[in-house]
């Protein structure tokens, strides 16, 4: 398998700052898919379903040869950090505890609450946490599945899935989603390549939870299982297509892993609140891959903070952070 390196941002000149994830939308009418699209939604079920299998074997393969390791990953860390699934590419976990207790640190020094999830690019790798918060909703983040899932079912242009993943544009993520048929339908198919990349439990939000919103972007999504997203991506064509975009994403919303000055594969998402009954303060969260000495790694971070610039600093803080806490050879070799 190959890993690309993002491609420089040279086409793009947009100064775009989309200020909500929810700015600007529409509902498309939702389109009957052909027999032929809903045949290749059935294929894509069928290797999903494999993936989960090989994944499930990887992890008890895991789990058998190392029992006192993953006990001991499962206790939580000072502060509220903690590590699961048993260390990352060595022994000892890809964070020590002085790792842990310089991340405290800097979660004490940063407004709000923080999580970052971290996993070598592949299926069936193993996750490391470290934070307070470890889960909220998806907002811009879960355009990367309906973009896929619009590729694998021959229904996406070319410029809506640059302007739904490179400037995250909503009118444009709206439209996948209605060539996927909306609602119930388009969230099963994006639910598909979720599977297929190695998340096994998130499923995208049907419906509209909050007016003015879209309905996937309400897909309540942890840090755990995006990160196995983010990992599993390159494993298909499609993620791999999406990745793509994700390294070409415009210049005002490279922060977070944007701001870490390596080849870096992002996409971010923000919104009110936590929750969708809840009206103050802010939710930022990214994920991507980003390379540290030619060996790819998956990360997602999230921050709740009082408004959309001092989230998006937090991210950039937080990738910073992660980023220099860990050496290549601390991570695993990728693994489809």
């Amino acid at each position: 398998m190959s890993f690309r390196q993002p491609r420089a941002l040279a086409a793009l000149a947009m100064a775009l700052v989309i200020t909500s994830c929810g700015d600007d939308e529409r509902s498309a009418p939702a389109r009957v898919p052909s027999p032929s699209q809903a045949e290749r939604t059935e294929a894509e079920l069928d290797r999903a379903r494999a993936r989960i299998a090989k994944l499930r074997a990887a992890k008890a393969r895991i789990e058998a040869s190392r029992p006192s390791k993953v006990a001991e990953s499962e206790t939580p860390g000072p502060a509220g950090s903690e590590e699961i699934d048993g260390p990352t590419g060595v022994s000892g976990g890809v964070f020590s505890n002085r790792d842990r207790q310089s991340f405290d640190a800097l979660a004490e020094r940063l407004p709000g609450r923080e999580g970052i999830a971290v996993s070598p690019v592949g299926l069936g790798q193993n996750v490391s946490v470290l934070g307070e918060l470890g889960r909220g909703v998806a907002w811009s983040t879960s355009k990367a599945p309906v973009a896929m899932a619009a590729i694998v079912g021959g229904v996406a242009k070319e410029t809506d899935l640059r302007e739904a993943i490179a400037a995250s544009d909503n009118a444009a993520a709206e439209r996948l989603w209605s060539a996927l048929g909306a609602g119930k339908q388009a969230a099963e198919a994006a639910t598909v390549q979720l599977r297929a990349a190695g998340d096994g439990d998130t499923s995208v939000e049907p419906q509209r939870l909050r007016a003015g919103y879209t309905a996937f972007g309400q897909t309540d999504w942890s840090l755990r299982s995006q990160v196995r997203f983010a990992a599993g991506m390159q494993c298909s064509d499609a993620g791999q297509r999406v990745l793509e975009l994700m390294g070409d994403v415009v210049a005002a919303q490279r922060w977070g892993l944007g701001a870490t000055d390596l080849p870096a594969q992002m996409k971010g998402g923000w919104g009110p609140g936590v929750s969708p009954g809840a009206a103050d303060g802010w939710l930022d969260r990214q994920m991507g891959v980003v390379t540290i000495g030619n060996r790819p790694l998956a990360i997602a971070l999230i921050t709740d903070a009082p408004d959309h610039g001092t989230g998006t600093a937090n991210l950039s803080a937080l990738a910073k952070w992660t980023t220099t806490h860990i050496r290549a050879t601390q991570i695993a070799e990728p693994e489809c």
